[in-house]
């Protein structure tokens, strides 16, 4: 047989406590097994918060963290209550599972688990009242939850003192029907649940409560069990008389009153009532009804006084509310202005230190000025002397033996060679204190000697800025000086080879610019033009400060305006040279070069300038690129090239790579034009400081930067004063771990650069 299943419907009032204590007593013994009991706990819907006052307030007139913080101490509460009573059956070794449900109605809850759990006993805890107003079956939650169970559940509510009452739908029409009906309309029946120890009146399920309803005669209604009876209860029918002998259950207690005490009670009522003495009656009603009078108005008088109450608590709580908004206003207000005067403070603070080392700071930079002013005299006066060195008279370049030569290059060791080419290898050598590069022609090439001579032609005559400068040379070895660069080839710091820095995209412009411009010169010589017809980025070589200069002319050709057909469109048929990609296609199919030849080369170059690519389809690659509106896809990413440059420049590269010469722009008056416009464009962004360079407290270019605790770069003069009375960041506002400052050498290095290329503060 399945044990016993008791359901405990469940509170957080100490009724609840009571009414376990109660079932465990009861329905836990060694004679029988044990019963399953079902703790139960409704978790109803929140509509309400209470507050410090006392009152309380919808649920949706606070805020939300505040609603989900309470709505889950609710829920705590329930565990804990649960937890608790579990904790009280495993102590008396009782079988105990907690169900804690949500629902909006209890009865209907707490109906629906007795339904899906089958529980045959339910057990609620009630508190107990003064006999005058309980009722136990009113219109409270108990009595509700009574008559929504289930028929085959028996219901017990238990109050501190004991069993209260028994109520079971189950048997309410048969026990209305057995109760006899007298004359009078008073029920003599009477239920004795404290029966011998021989049958528990839980092992019965004809058990009946102490309230159960009847059939109503006429005259009579529902008797409150526990209290004596008075003239006023049996003419306000508030209780039944019991003539029959025997026992009595109260409704709050359970205790029995002795037969012979309800007989005397009724005996005296029925004597009352019998009498012929109408008087005594009438005056006994009078005496009552003022009594209720009485009470009636001190009732009222308390229930307007708790109404009044109510109305002055509700306002005060009002007010309440409006006065912490307000005063939390006026805190914000508050709290802002002492940021504001915070910030006000330490901007007067910066201000009044860097007044303080103005002076200094004009004295600095006026002397930064003179130390630039002298580098660029003690820089003109050394290419002065150099050129002096290098020039003799009536020659623009110097003759030196094969010693000299040797010497220089320590005998051409290993270590001082630059590169080699197919007309010869270049070293780095030394002569008269001066650095230079020192070129040796492959002596048994008769191709190399042609190229000799050609460089010691059109070099030996010309000077320009952006043509690599011949220093002299010696003619027995075939052996040719010229400058030194510094940063090597174009092709070289392309592809950054030994870990240089990439270009720029603005001095990249100016490179494009300068190697047009050198161009344009060549193309403009007198009495005859010269073609270069070997330009590559291996034959454009920087300096130190990455001035581009135009090397190896060798296979340069002079054109002569008599084998011109027109002054327009200067050309000459000769034998192809020059390297594959970079000469020109009509150069190629007719052998005749024209400086439209240098045109497409320097197209090609631009190209490269863009995208640091090889020039094999790379024509093609960036045509594709700017028709498909991707030209990013293909620039070269480590020179952060602006879009709309970027556009031009691969716009006039394109229009240099026509096939036909005619179709290209012209070199003077539109190539070079555009270049010097992206050059100027490129210049002007270039003066303008990094963002590093500025200090983040003076918004200026720093003068002394140093490093604070948080990593980043201040003026010194600032940052001092900024710590003088704080210790957090200017930037995070986060906690300095100490007031160290170091200097950033680096960074001034880097603006001291910046400044010496024309950059403004």
């Amino acid at each position: 047989m399945a044990p016993l299943t008791v359901g405990l419907a469940l509170t957080c009032s100490k009724s609840s406590s009571y009414a376990l204590q109660w079932a465990l007593a009861r329905f836990t013994n060694a004679n029988c097994d044990a019963p399953k009991f079902l703790l139960i706990h409704v978790l109803t819907d929140v509509l309400v918060v209470p507050t410090p006052m006392g009152n309380y307030i919808p649920i949706d007139k606070v805020r939300s963290d505040v609603a989900d913080a309470y709505l889950k101490d609710v829920q705590h509460q329930a565990q804990e209550m649960l937890l608790l009573h579990k904790n009280m059956c495993h102590q008396n070794k009782v079988e105990a599972q907690v169900l804690l449900v949500k629902g909006n109605d209890v009865s209907e809850t707490v109906s629906s688990v007795v339904a899906e759990y089958q529980i045959n006993i339910l057990i609620m805890g009630i508190t107990t009242r003064s006999s005058f107003t309980r009722k136990p079956f009113g219109n409270g939650t108990s009595s509700k939850i009574c008559k929504s169970v289930p028929s085959f559940c028996t219901t017990y509510l238990v109050s501190k003192d004991g069993l209260s009452s028994v109520y079971s739908s189950e048997l309410e029409g048969d026990m209305a029907s057995s109760v006899p009906k007298r004359k009078h309309g008073l029920s003599s029946r009477s239920i004795d649940l404290n029966a011998s120890s021989d049958q528990s009146p839980f092992d019965s399920p004809r058990l009946l409560c102490s309230n159960l309803p009847s059939e109503k005669p006429k005259h009579t209604s529902p008797a409150h069990c526990n209290r004596s009876l008075t003239l006023y209860d049996y003419l306000s029918g508030s209780t039944s008389v019991y003539p029959d002998k025997g026992t009595k259950v109260t409704s709050s207690t359970g205790e029995l009153r002795s037969s012979d005490e309800m007989l005397r009670q009724e005996s005296s009522l029925q004597g009352l009532i019998l009498s012929e003495n109408k008087e005594d009656i009438s005056v006994e009603l009078e005496k009552l009804k003022l009594e209720l009078r009485h009470i009636q108005g001190a009732y009222k008088l308390v229930q307007d006084e708790s109404n009044d109450a109510s109305c002055q608590m509700a306002e005060l709580a009002a007010r309440r509310l409006e006065e912490e908004a307000q005063l939390r206003e006026i805190q914000s207000r508050l709290d802002r202005a002492n940021d504001n005067v915070e910030e006000q403070k330490a901007h007067r603070y910066a201000a009044e230190q860097a007044l303080n080392h103005v002076q200094d700071l004009v004295r600095g930079e006026i002397m930064q000025k003179n130390m630039l002013q002298v580098k660029a005299s003690r820089d003109a006066d050394k290419k002065s002397r150099l050129e002096k060195l290098f020039v003799l008279r009536g020659n623009s370049y110097s003759m030196f033996t094969w010693e000299e030569i040797d010497n220089a290059t320590s005998s051409f060791a290993d270590c001082l060679k630059i590169g080699t080419g197919a007309n010869g290898t270049v070293y780095k050598g030394y002569l008269n204190h001066s650095t230079v590069a020192i070129k040796v022609l492959h002596s048994d090439d008769n191709s190399s000697s042609k190229h000799f001579k050609q460089e010691l032609e059109v070099l030996g005559k010309i000077r320009h800025p952006h043509l690599l400068m011949l220093l002299g040379a010696c003619l027995d070895r075939g052996c040719l000086v010229y400058e030194y660069m510094e940063n090597g080839s174009l092709e070289d710091r392309l592809q950054r080879k030994n870990g240089t820095p990439p270009l720029l995209w603005f001095d990249r412009l100016r490179i494009a610019w300068e190697v047009a411009s050198a161009l344009v010169f060549l193309h403009s010589t007198k009495p005859s033009p010269i073609i270069h017809r070997d330009l590559k980025p291996e034959n454009i070589l920087l300096d130190g400060n990455l001035v581009s200069k135009i090397a190896d002319v060798g296979l340069s050709t002079l054109v002569s305006r008599k084998e011109s057909s027109s002054r327009r469109s200067m050309y000459k048929k000769t034998s192809l040279a020059g390297t594959l990609f970079y000469i020109d296609p009509e150069y190629q199919r007719t052998g005749q070069v024209s400086m439209k030849s240098d045109t497409y080369a320097l197209g090609m170059v631009i190209l490269q300038l863009l995208t640091a690519r090889p020039p094999i389809g790379l024509a093609e690659l960036v045509e594709r690129a700017v028709e498909d509106g991707q030209l990013s896809d293909a620039l070269d990413g480590d020179g952060k090239w602006p879009v709309k440059e970027a556009q031009e420049l691969a716009q006039l590269g394109l229009s240099c790579l026509e096939i036909r010469g005619r179709d290209r722009p012209d070199l003077r008056t539109r190539v070079a034009v555009e270049l010097e416009r992206l050059k100027l464009v490129g210049h002007r962004h270039r003066m303008q400081p990094a963002p590093h360079f500025i200090c983040p407290i003076l918004k200026t270019v720093m003068q002394e930067p140093c490093i604070a605790t948080d990593g980043y770069s201040y003026e010194r003069a600032a940052i001092e004063m900024w710590l003088c009375d704080k210790d957090v960041s200017p930037v995070t506002s986060a906690r300095l771990p100490n007031k160290t400052l170091l200097p950033n050498r680096s960074l001034l290095s880097a603006i001291t650069s910046w400044k010496s290329q024309g950059g403004r503060i």
